[in-house]
């Protein structure tokens, strides 16, 4: 019995007994109570109803009758002021003074509810593709807006109703809607299960509203929603491993690039020399086919095309004339011919060996010495 309860009392009609205080004494029974249905069936219309703060009161006659009491609400039942009272007793008691029906008191406030993946969420993951499975919790901040609503779809035959059978029945009835709900969130906004832990405020708010418009149908408002998700313990391992070996991919493609440029300037200095010493053989054949054009010694002092003047020279006219030694004039170092110069830098460029700076950089040097 409740604070406010009285025992009832029989009914001058005889064969009933009614109510004085219709209240929740469900209270009683534990914490997380949302909803509790009154033992009773039997009313008078002087009976005294009690609804506390943060509850409300739900009659019903068992058809499509019903009357919803307000939190704190406290009076006596009249006929001449509670017309659903009326109503009532003229339909199922002929107009007596008591009347059957049922009544139920139905929480108001606020709920923690916790909750958990069942089974993983499945999404198609940017990094992972289709098929990526993730798991977590949060917690729903559940209030009941709509009570005539939540006790025809949630409470029903139930005398009572709690946070666990809550969580239980409907929560459990409906998680796979939800799973689809935050699944679509992540696909729409592109994120992947690594950013998902980050990223667990972005999706709580996206997943909201749609995950509201569901719960809305059992009369509840989900006043807040926390959601935290990780990648399957399983695929986590198998991306971490692809992870890593990719970046050995990577290092392997680094060296082999470098390994290319080094070769690649061998082979473009093997190219300049093969070039210097084919322009002086082109110049050997000249002074062979026209003796009187000044001899060997000026024809390499004449050279600037591809080679110094001086021992590239000599080296070409040995093997070409064994045995024939060439006076060298004493001179200056002839600095590198420009037009080579130029050749292999562009060379150079294009093969990707130096940037587009450090080659305009060492035209203009080149360029300034002319």
């Amino acid at each position: 019995m409740g604070l406010f309860s009285r025992p009832t009392v029989p009914s001058p009609s005889g064969g009933h007994s009614f109510v004085d205080v219709i209240q929740n004494e469900g209270n009683n029974t534990g914490r997380g109570l949302i909803a509790w249905r009154h033992p009773s069936s039997d009313f008078n219309t002087h009976s005294k109803i009690l609804v506390r703060k943060g509850e409300e009161a739900i009659f019903e006659n068992g058809a499509s009758e019903w009357a919803v009491f307000p939190s704190g609400t406290e009076c006596e039942l009249k006929t001449q002021n509670i017309a659903v009272i009326r109503s009532f007793r003229e339909a199922l008691s002929g107009g007596k003074s008591y009347f059957p029906c049922r009544v139920y008191f139905v929480s108001v406030e606020e709920f923690e509810i916790p909750w958990g993946t069942i089974d993983p969420i499945g999404y198609t993951c940017p990094l992972l593709g289709a098929g990526a499975q993730l798991r977590g919790g949060g917690i729903y901040v559940i209030r009941v807006i709509d009570t005539e609503t939540f006790v025809k779809k949630v409470l029903r035959d139930n005398n009572s109703y709690t946070i666990d059978h809550l969580k239980e029945k409907l929560f459990e009835r409906v998680y796979q809607e939800i799973a689809d709900i935050i699944s679509s969130v992540l696909e729409k906004n592109g994120i992947n299960s690594m950013e998902c832990s980050k990223k667990k405020k972005e999706i709580a708010q996206l997943s909201l509203p749609d995950i509201q418009k569901l719960l809305e149908a059992y009369g509840i408002m989900l006043v807040d929603f926390t959601v935290s998700l990780e990648l399957d313990e399983e695929q986590r391992q198998m991306y971490e491993q692809a992870v890593r070996l990719q970046r050995m991919s990577a290092q392997g493609e680094a060296q082999a690039r470098i390994i290319g440029a080094h070769s690649k300037v061998e082979e473009l200095h093997t190219m300049g020399n093969a070039y210097a010493t084919i322009k002086g053989m082109d110049m050997l054949q000249t002074i062979a086919e026209n003796p009187g054009a000044g001899g060997i010694a000026s024809a390499g002092a004449g050279l600037g095309m591809g080679m110094a003047a001086g021992g590239t020279f000599a080296n070409i006219t040995q093997s070409v004339f064994p045995g024939n030694q060439v006076q060298q004039p004493t001179q200056a170092p002839v600095q590198p011919d420009p037009m080579e110069s130029l050749q292999k830098m562009k060379q150079m460029l294009d093969a990707g060996l130096i940037p587009q700076a450090a080659y305009d950089q060492k035209v203009a040097e080149i360029l300034s010495r002319l």
